[in-house]
């Protein structure tokens, strides 16, 4: 049985990647606007769930930790894992948030974005962690679905700056499934090491990388200080979406 709930979390893990290549090789759909529109749903996404269940579920009462002292933990994780992302967006470039026209003019693999992205899908994955060992089933199952959202954008982002970078399709691909193991792998590892038994630290330190991305994505959608109909749009539907899926989890 836990065989089979591990295999389809690394099967949903690699859903979001592969049909971010569908969208970019079938449907087209990887213009920067669209990769924009996308990012602006799900930080609104990503913001909600954090805020309406991540977050208060980090702070219930955990036995491991004196009451002050665990807050400050969590609150110190948090912190790290927002400058975390700050170091990260730094060796990717912000493709986290879509940001492909940097890369337009470049030839071949951008070892720089690979190696951010990498990482990011890595360390947000560690927070997943064993599901018998999880300190909260409900905050493992948003946190893989907000994994997953987030990831299909990005994967969109990264398959169009390879091409445009000059790879051919199947380096790109390639390029596209060494991302994809990622997650994965960042599972595995936090289920098979004495990580599994941290996963509420992790988690803190999860929530703070979410906010970072979160915000800087909400932020950029409003470009030049103006509201963008249609990226509004899309974040009160991602933040529908979150609400939704607090009320009726």
């Amino acid at each position: 049985m836990a065989a089979t709930i591990a295999l389809m979390d690394y099967l949903i893990l690699l859903s979001s990647i592969a049909l971010g290549a569908v969208t970019v090789f079938w449907f087209r759909l990887h213009e920067a606007h669209h990769v924009k529109l996308l990012n602006a749903f799900t930080g609104g996404f990503l913001l909600t769930l954090t805020f309406l269940h991540l977050l208060p579920e980090l702070y219930r009462a955990e036995p491991n930790h004196s009451h002050s002292g665990g807050q400050l933990l969590f609150g110190a994780l948090i912190l790290i894992g927002f400058y975390v992302q700050i170091a990260l967006d730094a060796i990717s470039a912000g493709v986290e948030h879509g940001h492909t026209h940097s890369h337009s003019h470049g030839r071949g693999i951008p070892y720089g974005v690979m190696i951010g992205l990498c990482l990011h899908a890595f360390v947000e994955a560690l927070a997943l962690g064993h599901e018998h060992t999880h300190f909260d089933h409900e905050s493992r199952k948003f946190l893989l679905w907000s994994i997953v959202l987030h990831n299909y954008p990005v994967s969109i982002a990264l398959l169009s700056m390879l091409l445009q970078s000059g790879l051919n399709k199947q380096k790109a691909i390639g390029c596209l499934a060494v991302f994809a193991a990622m997650a994965p792998i960042g599972v595995f590892v936090s289920s098979h090491t004495e990580l599994a038994h941290l996963s509420r630290e992790l988690m803190a330190v999860v929530i703070g990388i979410f906010m970072h991305i979160s915000t800087t994505i909400l932020f950029e959608s409003s470009e030049s200080h103006r509201f963008n109909r249609q990226k509004g749009i899309a974040i009160v539907l991602g933040t529908a979406l979150g609400v939704a899926g607090v009320m009726f989890h």
